[in-house]
């Protein structure tokens, strides 16, 4: 496919030999200094060529070049980036498939390596479509993974099954004993069950794979790349944590002491001990000399090195909120109250200068790159201040915010970020350093931020906030965001880049450190509802799936093998504050969305896609529940402790307003398929059921829940009203007759989310906070299975009709991961269930159950992390074929 270099006759333009002939070690480290236009720019210098005079565009050098002359992390964005790799390589995969020749991609190695650096999501989703449209280039594709058990085909397997991976085949209960794949990139894999047993894994990259399950006793996991490190687990909270520029130590603010960790081994140092009260802010000099901490108690100076000793103390019985040090080392600032302190690091530690003019507390300030400026965060406005000469005032920014929290500038000195919170609505603000010194860009972090810092490279912003979340966003371009990371079960206090950008740790008041891996691509080929909320429903068909993503709602079709595509997908609207509810007409002609401001919105989404809008209230008010009847005719919705009933077609008029009662809000709702009946669930514990037709009056009041109810619904057969809340239960009642409590499913170990009846109405599943669904048998009661593997709260379950004895029911979890699981089943009796895909998995490894005692080569800390992600606990209660 790419002929070697020699063939091409080409003259490449010549290169600074100074820098050519310099050692790989030695071009790497300068490549590190370079932004990522200098790479750009130094890599179309590496491969501008000509034939003959004229310019000739060569795949196969630029290939050359990438290996030989570029640092291996910068490889994949650079391929990326060149729009002509792209559609060469697109071209030569259609050639290839309308030869019927599309496996052999496999057998041709630099071709194949072209396609992983690309990293591109059209050819991607080109080889996705046709890997799941052809069984037999599938089965060509597991037929070099089976043979590399005994021939010595190890290469072309191990791009077999990284092509069926990233083609989002699920791989789960396959025998791949003995296999020999070494290299392969797996990433994002779903492997449940699979078998392992002495399997050649070296080198494998596995990041965010769903290993749950899977048996590698005796496997060699040499290499084993998983992005990931084990999280420091703390005893108390933690209030701030910094990297040492060289990223040899990590210091963890923990309550009064200060924890330092070597980050390689993950190995305790030393305890520094001397505040009395909380730590409230770290760093680390830029010679990694020093460590700087701010306390309620004052502000003090440590020895790094050495016995690690007490070198000073600045501030004593006084609150210090941030320090920073200046990044020649001369200087150390600290904020106290409404004023900013200079003091000099060597000599006699004297005070050299306090800034003053603060318009409240500073809470967080930083020093640029260059020395020049110091930022201070206070009240709605960020102050930039000259550090030498006069120190005087250069510019105010107006954040518009309450408390600025954190600030940071790039390391180029460029740009300035702040947090910007208002009533827990996060955003990032990214300023101009010099010039105008304007608003650049407004980053929607969806949840209040707590700490924001740019990566030693500039091409990073990184944000940590009260949603939990860790969120990496793009600091050039389209500023978009990249990554979202997920592990976190509390507040995210700090975030803080490693000096080489590689890694990014985050403080959480869950007492934990997580340290995230930072490639220079992070797009996955799996992420198709990256950053959505636990917000989904499936059409009655099953075709289609919606989901909440950020500011509107996706609408994606779901393949007959249970993977979502983009190729058919919309969007609509919602607005900034997202949707809290989901709901499909039964006739998958409507879809409503209500939002936590008061908004209702209702599309039809046939082609035409218009749409209407209801107000809850003027004012405003979070639309937990929302609901289409199954003729389309009416919308329900919460309006606080009323559920409001309107004309969906026609004027769109207010039918009828259902009071629940004072100090009696309205949590969710849902209309029985005949269009007879609405229930509600309530915030006390109350499931009411309404007429709809008629004088549409209160009909019965089901009293059996101890706290407030979080979902209702109604069996597709009518039978049956299910509701679940936060007392932990299911209950099943009866909706004609004596409207008696048939069953009280129990089992679960927090609150639950969400219920959905199967098709057939003999299935009950539901999702709760203890981060399991349970399928219970609506006819006897009995809790069929328990699914686990998930990381974070299920936030919805919905069942897929299928055309034969199962039924697919999707979860929805807290990392943004939907899971399909085929559930096959005979007579009243559940048989099996399959992991049957994923998507929008990000950033989160999953291996509850996976064998790893008897792996051969595991590294240590990846054991550590494989065992906290869950591996050789107690087998899960799923079954696989």
């Amino acid at each position: 496919m790419l002929n070697p270099i020699s063939s091409y006759p080409v003259s490449q333009k010549p290169i600074a030999p100074a820098l050519s002939s310099l050692p790989i070690e030695v071009r790497e480290e300068i490549e590190s200094h370079l932004d990522w236009a200098a790479k750009k720019a130094f890599f179309e210098a590496l491969t501008i060529a000509t034939r003959d005079g004229d310019p000739l565009d060569s795949p196969a050098l630029k290939l050359h070049l990438l290996q030989q002359r570029i640092a291996p992390k910068y490889r994949q964005s650079l391929a990326s980036s060149d729009k002509n790799l792209q559609a060469f390589a697109l071209n030569q995969l259609q050639r290839l498939y309308e030869s019927g020749q599309l496996d052999q991609i496999v057998e041709r190695p630099a071709f194949f390596e072209l396609v992983r650096l690309i990293n591109d999501p059209e050819i991607f989703e080109f080889l996705r479509e046709k890997v799941q449209q052809e069984p037999e280039l599938k089965q060509k594709l597991l037929s070099w993974v089976e043979r590399s058990k005994t021939e010595e085909v190890q290469a072309t397997a191990a791009n077999a099954l990284t092509l069926l991976v990233k083609a989002g085949i699920p791989l789960s209960g396959k025998d791949f004993s003995r296999i020999r794949v070494p290299g392969a990139d797996l990433s994002y894999g779903v492997f449940a069950h699979t078998k392992f047993q002495n399997a050649d894994l070296r080198w494998i990259d596995w990041a965010y794979a769903w290993l749950g399950g899977t048996n590698l006793d005796g496997a060699d996991l040499a290499g084993l790349q998983l992005r990931e490190k084990p999280c420091l687990e703390m005893n108390k909270e933690i209030s701030a944590c910094c990297y040492s520029p060289d990223r040899r130590w990590i210091a963890i603010a923990e309550d009064n002491q200060i924890q330092l960790y070597e980050t390689e081994n993950l190995t305790k140092l030393h305890t520094y001990i001397g505040h009395e009260k909380e730590v409230l802010s770290v760093a680390f000099s830029s010679d990694g000399q020093w460590l700087a901490s701010g306390s309620n108690d004052g502000m003090k100076l440590w020895h790094v090195l050495g016995n690690r000793s007490l070198a000073h103390t600045y501030v004593d019985r006084s609150r210090v909120c941030s320090v920073a040090f200046s990044s020649d080392g001369q200087w150390l600032a600290e904020s106290c109250d409404i004023k900013v302190r200079l003091w000099r690091v060597s000599g006699d530690y004297s005070l050299a200068h306090t800034y003053t003019k603060h318009d409240g507390v500073v809470n967080s300030i930083a020093f640029s790159g260059d020395g020049q400026w110091l930022a201070a965060g206070s009240y709605k406005t960020v102050k930039l201040w000259r550090v030498s000469g006069d120190r005087s005032l250069a510019h105010t920014y107006d954040a518009q915010g309450t408390y600025i929290k954190s600030v940071t500038f790039s390391s180029d000195g460029q740009w300035l970020a702040s947090e910007n919170n208002q009533y827990d609505k996060g955003e990032i603000k990214l300023w101009n350093v010099s010039g105008d010194r304007s608003l650049e860009h407004t980053y929607k972090h969806f949840g209040a931020v707590n700490s924001v810092a740019f990566s030693g490279d500039g091409q990073w912003l990184a944000s940590g906030g009260n949603n939990k979340l860790v969120k990496l966003w793009h600091v050039s371009g389209n500023r978009s965001l990249a990554q979202t990371y997920v592990g976190h079960t509390d507040k995210v206090i700090n975030v803080s880049f490693s000096g080489d950008g590689q890694w990014l740790a985050s403080g959480s008041t869950d007492k934990t450190v997580r340290q995230w891996f930072v490639s220079e691509d992070h797009r996955s080929f799996k992420k198709y509802l990256k950053d959505t909320s636990v917000i989904s429903a499936f059409s009655n068909d099953g075709q289609w799936l919606a989901a909440e993503y950020g500011d509107s709602v996706k609408l994606l079709h779901v393949a007959d093998n249970s993977t979502l595509t983009n190729t058919y997908s919309r969007s609509y609207y919602t607005g900034e504050e997202g949707a809290s509810s989901i709901a499909f007409s039964a006739d998958g002609q409507w879809l409503a969305a209500g939002t936590p401001d008061g908004i209702v919105k209702l599309w039809n989404i046939s082609e035409n896609g218009s749409s209407k809008i209801f107000y809850c209230r003027e004012d405003g008010c979070w639309v937990n529940g929302v609901a289409i009847s199954s003729d389309g005719q009416w919308l329900a919705y919460n309006e606080e402790d009323t559920v409001k009933l309107q004309h969906a077609s026609g004027d769109a008029s207010l039918s009828h307003s259902y009071a629940e009662g004072e100090d009696d809000n309205v949590t969710r709702v849902a209309f029985s398929n005949d269009n007879q009946w609405l229930a509600s669930g309530t915030s006390n514990g109350k499931v009411k059921l309404w007429n709809v037709s008629g004088d549409q009056s209160l009909e019965y009041t089901y009293n059996g829940h101890d706290d407030e109810v979080y979902s209702v619904v109604f069996s597709s057969d009518g039978r049956w009203l299910a509701s679940g809340g936060d007392d932990k239960k299911v209950n099943l009642w009866n909706v004609s007759g004596d409207r008696s409590l048939a069953y009280i499913y129990t089992g679960h170990k927090n609150a639950i989310e969400s219920i959905a009846f199967s098709s057939n109405s003999q299935w009950l599943a539901s999702g709760s906070y203890d981060e399991t669904v349970r399928i219970w048998s609506v006819l006897t009661g009995d809790c069929q299975a328990v699914l686990q593997s998930f990381i974070g709260p299920i936030g919805a379950v919905t069942w897929q009709r299928t055309q034969d004895d199962a039924a697919i029911l999707c979860a929805n979890g807290e990392n943004s991961t939907l899971c399909f699981w085929r559930v096959l089943f005979n007579s009243d009796q559940i048989s099996t269930i399959v992991l049957d895909g994923i998507s929008g998995q990000d950033t989160t490894l999953t291996a509850t159950g996976a064998l790893i005692e008897n792996a051969r080569n595991l590294s240590p800390q990846n054991a550590a992390l494989l065992r906290q992600r869950g591996a050789k606990k107690a087998q899960i209660s799923e079954s696989y074929s």
